[in-house]
């Protein structure tokens, strides 16, 4: 299985397509792991306090990455 292209709808970005390869099972298998709880994982996670436009549809959030 080669590369596998993603095309995207009109008006997307070029810069969205993105390229993905199989899943390498070796590298999972010969990753050091460490099983931590849920409690600690979520121990530095502040939750976003939306208003109640946001949460009653009123309004839209637009999250931007990657610039």
């Amino acid at each position: 299985m080669g590369k596998k292209n993603i095309r995207l709808r009109k008006g997307g970005n070029e810069k969205m397509n993105k390229k993905f390869k199989p899943l390498d099972i070796s590298k999972l298998s010969n990753k050091k792991s460490t099983i931590v709880s849920s409690e600690k994982a979520l121990e530095d996670i502040s939750p976003i306090n939306w208003s109640k436009d946001v949460l009653s549809g009123k309004k839209k959030v637009f999250i931007q990455y990657g610039k």
